[in-house]
């Protein structure tokens, strides 16, 4: 039976949005990666799993869960940030080995990206708020669980 996983992150307070995109998807899981920027009320009524980004602090910096077979880690990631990008996205992946995580998840840069090549993978579903990726468009992520497998989508709202 196949799962869908929907990410969120970097939404600044923008709960009209946020709601809109969680209802289009109808997800079976719902996760945000910080700087929600809202009440926790909000967000416990919405998501599954969520963590404070640098622009919150009123809940927790990592969240570690099983779903499926996978074991997920959650980060806003502006702990390990670096402007050198390899840096940061090495140090992710050193925080996620070290939790024996398949999964890290994390926002920060308002940048969407996916490595899907080598666990643990990286998801960034970017920012619906205030994007800062090529297009300039906001972004938010699925991913899909089917027999085990994985696979990660960037989706444009």
């Amino acid at each position: 039976m196949k799962k869908r996983i929907l990410v969120l992150s970097d939404s600044h307070g923008t709960n009209d949005l946020m709601v809109k995109v969680i209802e289009k998807e109808a997800a079976d899981l719902v996760i945000h990666a910080g700087d929600y920027s809202t009440s926790i009320g909000t967000m416990k009524q919405y998501f599954n799993y969520f963590v404070d980004g640098n622009n919150d602090y009123d809940w927790k910096n990592v969240e570690i869960f099983i779903y499926g077979e996978f074991k997920f880690l959650l980060t806003h990631g502006s702990n390990e940030w670096s402007w050198n990008q390899e840096k940061w996205y090495k140090r992710l992946k050193d925080l996620g080995k070290a939790n024996d995580a398949d999964i890290v998840i994390f926002g920060h840069s308002h940048k969407d990206y996916i490595d899907g090549k080598n666990k643990p993978y990286l998801l960034n579903p970017g920012s619906i708020s205030l994007p800062r990726n090529a297009a300039l468009q906001k972004s938010y992520a699925i991913i899909e669980i089917e027999n085990d497998l994985l696979k990660f989508q960037i989706k444009y709202v």
